[in-house]
């Protein structure tokens, strides 16, 4: 993303005298922080995703010596999943006690490098994925620390050892520690998508028994299809629909969309005839979690006991 980024030298050495004075209201430059701009037409035609790098770019470009990026910083340059949009702020990490200041666009957590692995992504360094699940884990929501921490137990191995290890060198009274035990306790690598994720949450959250994750349907030994959930003793099945299935290129493998959602339909006509009930929900269900309720509810997927 650097090519993206337009200094104040650079811009002067192209014969620019006051280059400022193009990111005014109408100008055709967009200011991202002192001396530092990209083009106007390209930033309002960017994406939040493709903002947020173009972000970090800035910032690296301009802070002292090679920042450690953490949080959603090393969210978004780890190619780790995030439950809210990405922020305007970026994050890096720094000793404790340093004296460093946040700044409008830079957030400061001055936590140490005791625990923290560092890799290089590119031209940055950023904090581990392991770290950067625990980091989540003590700061945000418990739904935003499972994702992460799903996702990353997943994909690398030894990562929940290694956060179990750093949670361990954080201390018992140190903000976030024990919802961060719990997000180390409710993590599943069988959850394969930052929906199914959340889903658990709200699944746990609404008091329904957990299900079983990526349940093989078979029938007279012939194989069905994978589900997500399932309830066996209530043989109810549940299913999240993302829509990335339908979206991505590389998971539709030169299908169309639209054949994927024919046999997605044919799919779950299979397994409603070995089954009792075949419940789907959307990311909207999860926001507004009564809906989720009622459609759990109303195929009798059982509660826990209190």
């Amino acid at each position: 993303m650097d090519e993206k980024l337009l200094t104040i030298a650079r811009l002067r050495a192209q014969g620019e005298e006051r280059p400022e004075r193009r990111a005014g209201e109408n100008g055709d430059l967009q200011r991202l922080r002192r001396g530092i701009y990209a083009d106007a037409g390209e930033w309002q035609t960017a994406n939040l995703d493709e903002r947020y790098a173009i972000r970090i770019a800035a910032a690296a470009a301009r802070l002292e010596g090679l920042p450690v990026f953490s949080h959603e910083s090393a969210l978004r340059l780890l190619g780790l999943p995030s439950l809210r949009p990405w922020p305007e702020k970026v994050h890096i990490l720094c000793e404790r006690r340093s004296g460093g200041r946040s700044q409008l666009d830079v957030i400061r957590h001055c936590l140490g490098f005791e625990a923290a692995e560092v890799l290089q992504v590119g031209r940055h360094l950023v904090t581990s994925p392991a770290r950067t699940a625990l980091d989540i884990a003590l700061a945000r929501s418990f739904p935003e620390g499972v994702v992460v921490a799903d996702h990353v137990f997943r994909n690398y191995a030894g990562a929940r050892q290694d956060f179990a290890e750093m949670l361990e060198l954080t201390g018992p009274r140190a903000r976030g520690v024990r919802k961060a035990a719990s997000v180390l306790r409710f993590a599943d690598e069988r959850s394969e998508s930052p929906g199914e994720s959340w889903s658990r949450v709200v699944i746990a959250e609404l008091g329904f028994r957990p299900p079983e994750l990526q349940s093989e349907i078979r029938h007279r030994g012939r194989f069905i299809g994978r589900v997500d959930f399932e309830w066996t003793d209530r043989a109810i099945v549940g299913e999240f629909d993302g829509e990335w299935k339908y979206r991505s290129a590389e998971l539709r493998a030169g299908r169309t969309a639209e054949q994927v959602v024919v046999e997605e339909k044919d799919r779950e006509n299979r397994i409603r005839r070995v089954r009792a009930d075949v419940v789907r929900w959307t990311w909207a269900d999860l926001r507004d979690r009564r809906r989720l309720e009622a459609l759990l509810g109303h195929a009798g997927v059982p509660r826990i006991a209190l």
